[in-house]
């Protein structure tokens, strides 16, 4: 009973050690505002694959997309998106970002709008709306579909609108530990970019609370099983 006792003690320092994201996006979630990845930099880990893609099949802007897959330090994996602009036709914005399959999964949304990676692909965001304080405010926000494979970052003021124009790099932090690269992103404006990526593959990690409330309910068993031994009565 005393080692189910710490068992239990022990999920609940670690549930207290790991709380929730603000931002975790659950499936059918819209508008849900994105948290700065600079309060959690210190747990990105380590790169496992990147990629920067041109912009076609669109027609009315060029460009690219650059994504990449990280193992935080956390053991898990977090995706990451930018959208840069090279061209793009006047009157047309590019409005978000998307990217799937991620059903099953538990994803938070966070961004980053420096040269976190150096002479890596990714860039700090050039965009007049993507830092927060400036005119306008930092406006982007997060969304997750109904079933919830594609996850989506909506530009709304900061959409990219001229030339030379980079998103910040948004960072979807996942449960999952394994990765291909059959997964796909995707960015718009009056027409559509879409390229290859990568997706969460194989069985995610169960959610610190998950692993509380099994050890509680073990808890609970080992207490009923106990009360039950203890009234047992034995006739000569």
């Amino acid at each position: 009973m005393k080692r189910i006792t710490l068992a239990v003690a022990a999920a609940a320092a670690a549930l207290a050690a790991n709380p929730a994201s603000a931002a975790e996006l659950l499936p059918g979630a819209t508008g849900v505002a994105f948290d700065q990845f600079s309060t959690v930099a210190g747990t990105r880990g380590t790169v496992l694959a990147s990629r920067e893609s041109d912009t076609s099949p669109a027609t009315t802007y060029t460009g690219f997309l650059r994504s990449a897959v990280y193992r935080n330090t956390a053991g898990t994996l977090d995706f990451y998106y930018q959208v840069a602009v090279s061209t793009i036709m006047t009157g047309d914005e590019v409005v978000n970002l998307s990217a799937a399959m991620f059903s099953g999964y538990s994803v938070s949304a966070f961004v980053d709008t420096t040269d976190f990676d150096g002479a890596g692909i990714f860039t700090a965001a050039a965009n007049p709306q993507t830092t927060p304080g400036e005119v306008g405010g930092f406006t982007s926000t997060a969304s997750r579909n109904g079933a919830g494979g594609v996850i989506r970052a909506d530009f709304g003021a900061n959409g990219l609108e001229a030339a030379g124009q980079t998103s910040a790099t948004y960072i979807f932090r996942t449960n999952a530990v394994s990765y291909n690269e059959l997964g796909t992103f995707t960015a718009q404006d009056g027409s559509v970019a879409q390229r290859a990526s990568y997706q969460p593959i194989g069985a995610p990690v169960p959610e610190p609370a998950t692993w509380g409330m099994l050890l509680m309910g073990f808890g609970m068993i080992g207490l009923g099983m106990r009360a039950r031994k203890a009234a047992r009565v034995t006739f000569a």
